[in-house]
């Protein structure tokens, strides 16, 4: 017959190895960038959460690679980048563009307007193809070679008569 104290320890053993397995997944999710979410308590319900940096599916995607519309960062030196996509701008202006995506989000944030949910939404996505594209460029990701006599992506292998279209 269990006793309290026996009941009790159990209960404190199960708890000790919940919080094991807490800490070890929060690692692994910092580690992969998965499960981090900025804002994660203001999101609209019914909306999936933001990840930290973007997945290499979203950056392939249709709107995975934004054209820099805003003036740069205040504390950026370099050259203007206005204009050019996210894959043709260095880490460290991404970097920059992705705090203060981070920043707007959270003003944003505060209010109860669907419009500013809306924008701080559209930021926090931003902020994380930012920080995905800084994190390829730094991997060493260079842009696909387009051959300029059929304005194709060249693969390197030889033409034959079935890989023309026509």
């Amino acid at each position: 017959m269990a006793t309290a104290e026996a009941a009790l320890a159990a209960l404190e053993s199960i708890a000790a190895s919940c919080k094991s397995i807490d800490a070890r997944l929060t690692a692994l999710e910092r580690h992969f960038g998965a499960g981090i979410v900025h804002g994660a308590t203001s999101q609209p319900s019914g909306m999936m959460p933001v990840p930290s940096i973007a997945s290499d599916r979203d950056l392939d995607g249709q709107y995975g690679n934004p054209e820099v519309k805003a003036k740069s960062p205040r504390d950026w030196t370099g050259d203007s980048q206005q204009g050019k996509r996210f894959s043709e701008c260095p880490p460290e202006y991404l970097d920059m563009v992705a705090s203060r995506l981070d920043y707007f989000a959270d003003q944003h944030a505060s209010s109860q307007d669907a419009a500013e949910q809306k924008k701080m939404r559209y930021d926090r996505i931003d902020a994380s193809r930012a920080r995905g594209w800084a994190q390829r460029l730094r991997n060493g990701w260079k842009p696909p070679v387009e051959d300029a006599a059929f304005g194709a992506v060249a693969t390197g292998e030889p033409l034959t008569d079935d890989s023309i279209p026509f």
